[in-house]
Parts: C-alpha cells; structure tokens; sequence
C-alpha cells in the first residue's frame, strides 16, 4: 500500500516537472522566434549595405514649419548704387523699371585667392551684391566654371536648382579664376506658417531614402543639413518646405542630392 502512494506521487512529481520544462522550452523558443523576425534597425541595414554615414548626426530640430515668401522685384534705383557693375539686359527697348533676375558684368574682374575661397566669396557678397548679407557660399560646379551662393533664413540655407533658382547668386569665373559676371534673384517677405509640427530626426530621413532604394549599396552619406525647399517653383509667391537635405556619393564617385520633407518624411527630388 505505502509503495503504491509512493510511485503515485513519483508519478505526479515528474509530470509536473515535464509540464515545467515544457512550458520553460515553448517560451525559450517564442523569446528566440521573436527575436529572429524582428526587423533590423535602420543602423544595421546601412551597414549591412555599406552605406557609410557620419557618426555624429545633426540634432533633431524639434518643431518644424513652412514658409512663404515673394520673389523681389529689383528696381533701377538700387542697381544704380551697385558699384563697377554694368547691367545686361537682353532687350533694351523694353520699358523695364524693375527686374525679377539681374545680370550684372563687372567692370573689373575680380580675383579670387587659392585659398579662404569662402571667405573671399562671403566678403565679396556682403560688400558688392544687393543684400548680400543674406546669402552665402554653397558649392562650386566645376562643369560650368562658376560658384553657387544661396539665400538663407535664419541660418538656414534655401535649397534650390541653378535652373529654377529663385533666391540664389551665381558668379561666373574667366580662365584666371576671376569673377566677371553674375546672376542674382532674391526672396524677401518670408513668412512663418503658424501651424508648426515634430519634424522627422536625420536618422528617419535617412531611412525614407533606404525604404526608397535611393541609398546603394557601398554608398557614402557626405552631408545632412537641415533647411527649406520647394521642388516647384513660381512666378512670384513661393511655398518652401523644412527638408532635411542629404548629399550621397555613390560607388562610382558621383554626388548626388536628396530632398527629404522633415515633416512628411517624402522624397521631394532627386537631383545629379
């Protein structure tokens, strides 16, 4: 009688321990099940791709907002105090008293050092250009022989194509690296819209570029900077976005620029 309890209970015993560590391996195996179909983070697609990028990215900027602005008019009154400066008008019988784009030729070109180009090209801006102080260095093309400036707001830079630009000087350089020319459009007027939002961080912008196979494989991230765009420009009034603007070089060396809405998280453009 007491060996028949006894193996009863030897009985009860291992049945409650194969329960135990069946439950234990079911939820070991759930816990691994999960963890091998959870989606890789951002980071570890990149670098399985490659695709290098700074380590250190901007700061999310918090609140992001549109902006509006208007086109400037220049007036003949203001070109007629620019200094050594002479205007190239391609139809002089027109009854023109005000210019939305100015084309301007310098009576004496102007040099610029091999080094502390920057500088030079800021200095020159404040100091010749009407409203210079708004505007800044942004790259040189090297196709065209010229250096792009382009209009900010507080301190941050107005994207926009050299085709369509509408608030951008352009210097143009003879073949001893002198300015001889330029083109100057202006925005003035800007506004705020008042409806603000959380802007999407660097990292998240990034992203919407990789879920858009823009980023390649072996790619390099030169660049991320925060600013305002607008991919369709207008005759006058313009509607900018906050974007988050990303320069990639890709393996064959070649820059390529991206527009990323920071509110929306859209690619705007893509531009060679």
């Amino acid at each position: 009688m007491e060996w028949s309890k006894t193996k009863t209970i030897f009985i009860l015993a291992f049945l409650i321990l194969d329960i135990y560590l069946a439950y234990e391996y079911f939820q070991l195996r759930g816990e691994s099940n999960y963890a091998v179909i959870q989606e890789a983070t951002i980071e570890e697609k990149l670098d399985a791709e490659g695709i290098e990028y700074k380590n250190e990215l901007p700061q999310d900027i918090g609140k992001g907002y549109y902006i509006t602005a208007k086109s400037k008019d220049f007036t003949l009154e203001e070109i007629s105090n620019l200094k050594n400066q002479t205007m190239v008008v391609s139809n002089s019988n027109l009854p023109i008293d005000s210019f939305r784009t100015l084309n301007m030729e310098l009576k004496d070109p102007f040099p610029l050092p091999e080094v502390n180009v920057k500088s030079k090209i800021n200095q020159f801006l404040r100091e010749n250009i009407i409203g210079g102080e708004l505007y800044h260095y942004w790259y040189t093309d090297e196709k065209t022989n010229s250096i792009i400036c382009i209009q900010q707001y507080k301190n941050q830079n107005i994207f926009q194509s050299k085709e369509d630009h509408i608030a951008m000087v352009i210097f143009y350089l003879n073949e001893d690296r002198e300015i001889f020319a330029y083109e100057q459009s202006m925005l003035e007027d800007i506004n705020e819209v008042e409806e603000k939002e959380t802007a999407i961080s660097p990292l998240k912008a990034l992203e919407a570029l990789y879920n858009k196979n823009f980023l390649k494989s072996n790619s390099k991230i030169e660049d991320i900077e925060y600013g305002f765009y607008t991919h369709i420009p207008l005759t006058n009034q313009q509607i900018l976005a906050p974007i988050w603007h990303i320069i990639v070089e890709n393996e064959q060396k070649e820059r390529e620029d991206y527009y990323v809405n920071a509110l929306e998280g859209d690619v705007l453009l893509l531009t060679e």
